[in-house]
């Protein structure tokens, strides 16, 4: 009986919020998350917060000892901290992901901590894509693929199947002459 009292105790006050906030309840609206330009100019996070950008809101000390921590080189480490002396937080966060990742350059500006996901995800699973894709804008990009993937009767389909229907259609063009 205090397992169903508390069952329902936190559906109404924290499972309700959290499908709100992905757009699952309420008006539907699905919220886009920060960019880390939003993240590093607004909210610091106060004592016994976990939120914020690691490279602006963390005291250099502590930063320099968790990425020792992290097992990341001296030069590395030297390279990460100017950029946080000289307030470039995202090109600081780029050099750990190059760093972390093994990689010379990654060739874009990480913009988005989504996009930092991604990205990483695509370089450790060998350059294939993810299942779900997210957009480094937000999720406008994101509901207009899986709009791709379903047919009339909302049912996804895959991509072969899409390129077999695409390929029955010009056979029958064809086969018209």
């Amino acid at each position: 009986m205090l397992i169903c009292k508390y069952d329902n105790k936190f559906d109404k006050g924290y499972a309700y919020s959290i499908r709100h906030s992905y757009g699952k309840e309420g008006k539907r609206t699905d919220y886009t998350p920060y960019s880390c330009m939003k993240i590093i100019m607004s909210n610091p996070p106060s004592q016994g917060d976990y939120h914020g950008c690691p490279f602006r809101h963390s005291d250099p000390e502590l930063l320099k000892q968790k990425l020792q921590s992290y097992k990341i080189p001296a030069s590395g480490i030297t390279q990460i901290m100017e950029l946080v002396k000289g307030m470039h937080y995202q090109l600081a966060c780029q050099k750990y992901f190059e760093l972390t990742h093994y990689v010379d350059d990654i060739g874009f500006s990480l913009n988005h901590p989504n996009q930092y996901f991604t990205e990483s995800q695509r370089l450790l699973n060998g350059g294939r894509e993810l299942k779900k894709e997210i957009s480094n804008s937000g999720n406008s990009q994101q509901k207009n693929n899986s709009q791709e993937g379903m047919n009339s009767n909302s049912t996804p389909t895959s991509s072969k199947a899409a390129a077999d229907a695409e390929l029955e259609g010009l056979d029958e063009y064809f086969a018209e002459d």
